[in-house]
């Protein structure tokens, strides 16, 4: 169960202040105090009304949001908040009563966080952190369940992809480092996410496809070693699930031999190359399972213009640019400067 802002506000109006009806104590301060200026009545009542705030768990803020925010910040930026709000006379309700006119005034304010799909005030947010902390539940503070999803048909799948990438290697590697995923499918309902192994990734939807991103220590521990992953289509609130297929991560082929002897550490084997046309365009098709996407093929010393593909890189070649005879093939990184030779092109 989560608590929406207006059952969090039941329990300050009503069952936190123990139907009292406690009025704010109006002090105006010229300065606003700060946390260090505290009085120890105030801190005491506010600590006291931690302690005794029930429910505070269920709001949403999940564990791992509350690892991010100490009690001493939040019962800090509390203080600062509220202490113009009472004087040394003050007790637990006093402290409700302000905080329920502080979340007043942050709505008024538009001081506002979301929160698991609701919109919880500021003020709200750091009394229920510093309440969940003082009452030991932040290791047991809310968990958001996982909906029981049944195999079903959420869409008619054209094609997917990549399907495959080897230790090491980003697949579809996309220009700020993440992998990407895609997804060509007509009708694809409102709500839909890509999953990897069952865990939802970040999506993003067209009209006929749907593509996900998998990024940093995620991304590193899915390419880590072979395996094949679970490819699927969920609809979470619909709790369906359609599997589309496997990401298979391949072990890693031998290191390419660079120019200077030593082996590679960002390319691999490089298979065959050819050349093939494409309409009115020839293509340098270079046969390798793992290159990054810095990589650049070099004739001579013109650089061509280059695409990295899961099993191959790809470059467009134009004769009439290049004098008679052999010109050296290159493959280089423009980021390490790794260079690997591969054989002459020879122009007639």
């Amino acid at each position: 169960m989560t608590l929406d802002r207006r059952t969090f506000n039941r329990y300050v109006a009503g069952g936190l202040l123990g139907g009292a009806g406690a009025t704010i104590l109006a002090v105006n301060y010229s300065t606003r105090k700060v946390c260090n200026d505290a009085t120890v009545h105030i801190r005491n009542a506010l600590h006291e009304a931690a302690t005794m705030a029930v429910g505070v768990h269920q709001i949403g803020l999940s564990v791992e949001e509350l690892d991010n925010i100490s009690t001493e910040n939040a019962q800090c930026t509390l203080l600062d908040r509220l202490a113009p709000k009472l004087n040394d006379e003050v007790q637990s309700h006093d402290v409700f009563a302000a905080l329920d006119l502080l979340i007043r005034e942050d709505y008024a304010n538009h001081e506002t966080l979301v929160v698991n799909g609701y919109v919880l005030s500021k003020s709200e947010v750091l009394f229920i952190t510093y309440a969940i902390k003082q009452q030991g539940l932040d290791k047991t503070a809310y968990i958001a369940p996982k909906n029981e999803l049944k195999d079903g048909i959420i869409a008619a799948i054209t094609k997917f992809g990549p399907t495959s990438t080897v230790v090491g290697q980003v697949f579809n590697e996309q220009l700020d480092g993440h992998g990407g995923l895609w997804v060509l499918a007509n009708s694809v309902p409102v709500g839909t996410v890509i999953a990897i192994n069952g865990t939802p990734i970040k999506t993003s939807w067209g009209p006929k496809s749907v593509t996900g991103a998998v990024y940093d220590d995620e991304l590193q521990e899915l390419i880590a070693s072979p395996a094949s992953h679970e490819v699927s289509l969920q609809v979470p609130a619909r709790g369906i699930r359609q599997i589309i297929g496997e990401l298979t991560v391949k072990p890693r082929p031998p290191a390419a031999i660079l120019e200077d002897g030593t082996p590679s550490e960002v390319f691999c084997e490089i298979k065959k190359w050819s050349t093939w046309t494409s309409g009115s365009e020839e293509i340098l098709r270079i046969d390798t399972l793992c290159g990054p996407r810095s990589a650049a093929v070099y004739i001579g010393n013109m650089v061509l213009s280059t695409r990295v593909l899961p099993s191959r890189i790809e470059a467009v070649l134009d004769r009439s640019v290049l004098p008679n005879g052999e010109h050296p093939i290159r493959l280089i990184d423009t980021l390490s400067g790794e260079a690997v030779t591969l054989g002459n092109f020879k122009v007639n």
